[in-house]
Formats: structure tokens, sequence, C-alpha cells
């Protein structure tokens, strides 16, 4: 890799930042729901959400661990129904019929934690999981009143209401095997009076303690584009970028929407995505907030219910359930892009790790095996760097003698490069080729859920989180010897690459500066990402070595 294939990867970071900040326009708030408040929260409701629960006290910067308090006046609020599957257990609650509990069987946080993970957690300052406002109905917001458990079995829940001549009934049924809930939700109404109220259902984000739950954002798939909003103290792409502070709206043509972390995702799927729309709600300021499903106000004359059925996915991110889920749900793991380049890459990664048990060892061979389909490209591209190193003194005579005249100085260079039969752009396509090889490659191995938690060798034990060899007492600098040995790679190849028409002294501040700019932004960066890096430039060091040493023909 030459300095300015290293230039080029650096750019499209920029561009990449740039965009990511750009394309997150402000939206109008469009009037299309019929409450805009916070629902509020009575404080038997919170006593009930609190025991039992996930529950989570914040500081301004980050959720404290779980407090389970025992109330007197639970019985009075609402009882529990808990549901457990071979992948999740949950809880449910009367008080609002929604979910207070879900954690993932075979998901742990990571150490000193090792919890289970939890992707619904009730804070008393944002709505129940699944709450039903229902406003529409003439009874004020319903997302805290008791419900009555009707029927409880190992797989289903049914939840009713009765106020006014209207019954609301609740419905969860779960699926053995998946992360899937079916919910279907039905208003009847046997007053005497119309009643027109808006199919709205409410999913809370927060952030929790622990690496899992960084990267909190509230998610939509809308009109063909997934849009997010981030909540929590953290910046956005490399830092960049604040938490969501106002409301956002998304309308019509809503596939689903909820919350995601970076390796788990948790969705509500209407039945007709054309008659959904969704809402980003953050909360003090954007450190925790929640996204609502709605659909169109419908009347229903008295005698009359009608019926919606919406499809629940709460759980990881790994590429056939999402698939399965369907509603472009599988666009929550990010693909840059270059999607197809990132499916190939995350598929091609999952056949080897059929053969090659350890995941780094199976990036270490896809690295070369990429290298290897590369090096005629990379070849070339060497070749001719090192033809126009061996034509740098004459093209510098050129620039000195004609240096205040651009016309006659080009038409001098055009008759050397004529001359010598070299083309000045045959070094450039093979650099625009490996970009997107680079940036696919980049978001397999940033998002691919398969790389939590997998080890490596020794202290890497944990492939999609920088490594840590030891921490520097006093300053508390984590000592990564991943990204130190890219950036010493770097060095050396950098050094091994021919030098142009660069003065000397840039060259070598260009030899120390991007390797220097490399490992600082690579520090952060998941060990496996690094690791690719790191054996990709080996593998380059050597290629450069042998191109050096070869007799140069006309490019």
């Amino acid at each position: 890799m030459d300095r300015n294939f290293l230039l080029a990867i650096a750019l499209s970071f920029v561009v990449l930042t740039l965009w990511t900040v750009m394309t997150s326009t402000e939206r109008p708030d469009t009037p299309r729901y019929q409450s805009e408040r916070v629902p509020a929260v009575s404080s038997e409701t919170n006593q009930e959400r609190r025991e039992g629960a996930s529950q989570v006290q914040l500081d301004p910067h980050i959720a404290d661990k779980e407090e389970k308090t025992k109330s007197p006046e639970l019985q009075k609020t609402g009882l529990r129904a808990e549901i457990a599957t071979s992948l999740y257990e949950s809880t449910w609650t009367t008080a609002g019929a929604g979910l207070l509990r879900w954690d993932l069987s075979g998901y742990a946080t990571n150490p000193p934690l090792q919890e289970r993970v939890s992707l619904a957690t009730t804070h008393v300052s944002v709505p129940l999981a699944l709450a039903t406002p229902l406003e529409g109905l003439g009874f004020g917001d319903l997302t805290t009143a008791v419900y009555d458990l009707k029927e409880k079995s190992e797989r289903s829940l049914l939840f009713e209401l009765a106020r006014g001549g209207v019954r609301v009934r609740k419905r969860f049924e779960f699926e053995e095997g998946t992360y899937i809930v079916k919910m279907t939700f039905e208003i009847e109404n046997q007053g005497e009076r119309h009643v027109r109220p808006t199919f709205q259902v409410r999913w809370p984000a927060q952030r929790l303690e622990g690496t899992d739950y960084a990267e909190l954002s509230l998610a939509a798939w809308h009109d063909g584009t997934l849009e997010t909003g981030l909540l929590g103290p953290s910046g956005g792409f490399l830092g960049i970028g604040g938490p969501l502070e106002k409301k956002e709206q998304f309308l019509e043509n809503t596939h689903w929407a909820g919350s995601q972390f970076r390796y788990f995702v948790a969705a509500m799927i209407p039945e007709n995505p054309r008659d959904a729309s969704a809402r980003f709600e953050p909360f003090a300021g954007g450190l925790f907030g929640a996204t609502d499903l709605a659909f169109q106000a419908v009347d229903i004359p008295p005698g009359q219910s009608i019926t919606r059925n919406i499809k629940i996915y709460i759980g990881p991110k790994e590429g056939k359930r999402l698939s399965r889920a369907g509603a472009h749900l599988e666009d929550a793991v990010p693909k840059g892009w270059f999607a197809p380049l990132t499916n190939f890459f995350l598929w091609f990664l999952d056949k080897l790790h059929q053969f090659i048990p350890n995941y780094g060892v199976a990036i270490v061979v896809l690295t070369i095996l990429v290298r290897v389909l590369m090096a005629p490209i990379l070849a070339k591209q060497m070749r001719s760097m090192k033809r126009m190193g061996e034509l740098s003194p004459q093209m510098k005579e050129i620039q000195a003698k004609f240096g205040d005249d651009r016309q006659k100085q080009s038409e001098e260079m055009m008759k050397l490069y004529k001359k010598t039969g070299f083309n000045p752009l045959a070094g450039c396509f093979p650099m625009l080729l490996q970009l997107p090889v680079f940036i696919g490659l980049f978001y397999a191995l940033q998002g691919a859920i398969e790389l939590r938690h997998a080890p490596f060798v020794g202290w890497i034990t944990d492939l999609s989180a920088p490594e840590t060899l030891f921490v520097l007492p006093g300053i508390e600098l984590p000592i990564r010897v991943l990204p130190l040995l890219m950036g010493g790679s770097m060095i050396i190849q950098t050094g091994l690459t021919p030098n142009t028409t660069m003065d000397p002294a840039q060259a070598r501040m260009m030899k120390w500066m991007l390797p220097s700019v490399f490992t600082v932004m690579f520090y952060q960066f998941a060990s496996g990402l690094v690791l690719y890096w790191l054996v990709s430039n080996l593998l380059g060091i050597l290629q450069q070595w042998y191109t050096n040493r070869s007799k140069t023909t006309a490019s």
C-alpha cells in the first residue's frame, strides 16, 4: 500500500464522517400523533416496575446497575407474568400490559459484569416497553392502566382492559426457537358512541453499564433508508456528533422501528408498513428516549372492532435471524457504501470459521486470500510507483526548467511519458479498486456479532473490542500491541515505497505522519479489524520488497 492509497483511505473516513453529519438533517414535526407529551408515571407504577425489573438509576452519563426493591403495594398496581424460552427470559406486567424485562440467555455482558444482556429495562422516567397510550378512546393516557390477565400459557399472554363500553385486548404469542413475539392489538367498541383511537406502541431505550450498551440509538427503517437517532453522552461516527435532542418523525412506509446497540436490536414490525409511521422522542437531553410506532387514527362505530398485528424482534444482530424476520431488519447491521461486499465477507468469514475454530486465525486466512486475489492489481500499482520513482529526476528537471510555464511543463511531461512508455494513470485505477474492498472488510469486521467475545491468542480475548496488554498506572493509558505493531508496519511499508516527485522533507514527514494518524485512529477499533490491517501490511511489505528487487518494465 503506497502513501497515496493511505491518503485515499484517510480521506474516505473524512468523507464518510461529513456525509453522516450532513445527512442528519432536522425533520419537521408533522401533526400525526394525538399526544405530544411524555406519559405520566404514577408512584405506584414506579414501585411495581422496580420490583424484579432490570431497574436502573441514571447519573448524568451512564446507567447504574440493576436495583430491586420490594413494594407492599405491588398487588394493588399489577401482576407479573414470566415467559421463558431457550433463548430469553422475560417479565410482563398487567400495569400497562407491557414488557418489564427481556434478558438473553445466550449472551453475557463483558467482564467484570458477566450478567445476561438485557434488551428491555424500564427506568422510572421513560415509558413501559410496548406501552399503548390510546388517548383517542377518551379515557386519558392508558400507558399505566391496569389490565386483567385473561390467559397465560408457556407461549402466550392475553391482557384485557374494559372501560366505558370499550374493550382493549393485547395478545402476545412467543415463538420457540426465535426472538420474535407476535402482538395482536384489538379494540372492540361495545358502547353507544364512536371512538377514534390511534394505534400507538412505544419502545423505550436507555443505556446501561457495559460496552454492550454503547452506541445506543433509536432506529427506524423508513422509505428505503435506515434512520437513526443517537442516544447517550458518546458521539457518533469517530466520536463526531451529539445525542438526539429533538423529536424526529418519519411518516408512512415504516417497515420497522425500535432501538439498537452495535450487536443487538429491538424492532416493532407492522403488518402493513404503508399505514405505519415512526417517531423518535428523546428524554433528559437525549440520554435516553423512546421510539413510537403508530398507525392512522381509525373510527370505530358502536358494535364494531378493529385489529392491528405487530411482529416484535428483540435479540442479537445475527444475519440469518434478521433475514428470516424480514422487513429489511438485516439493514440494522451497518454495511457501508458497498453492502454486497460486506455481505460477502461476512458470509465468507462464517464459512472459514466452519473449518477454522479460531476467528482470529480465520481473519488471518481471510486477509491472505484477499491479498492473493488483489496481488495482480497491487503489483501493477507498485510497478507504476517504482517506474515513476525512476523517472523522478527527469520530472524534477522539467519542473525546475519550466516552473513558471505550466503549459510548457505539461507538454514536456507528456513527451517524457511517451518516450519512456510510462502511463501516469496506471497506478490510480488499482488504488480505486482497493477502496471498496477495504470499506467492505471494515464494516464486516467492525460489525460482525460472531466476533463478539471471540478470543484470538493470549491477552486478545475479544476480537470485537480493542485489546489491552496492560494499563500504564497513573495515567491509565492502555497499551495495545496490535495498533502499535500496525503503526510500525506502516512506517516500514512507507519507507519501502519509492518516492516520486515529493520533496525529501515532505517524504520524511509523510513517513511518520500517516502511520501516527492511523495508529491513533485504530487504537479504539476492534482488534479483529486491526489484526486484518496488520497482516495486510506485512504482506504488503513482502510484495513491495519483491517489486523493488524486480526489473521494472514500461507501464
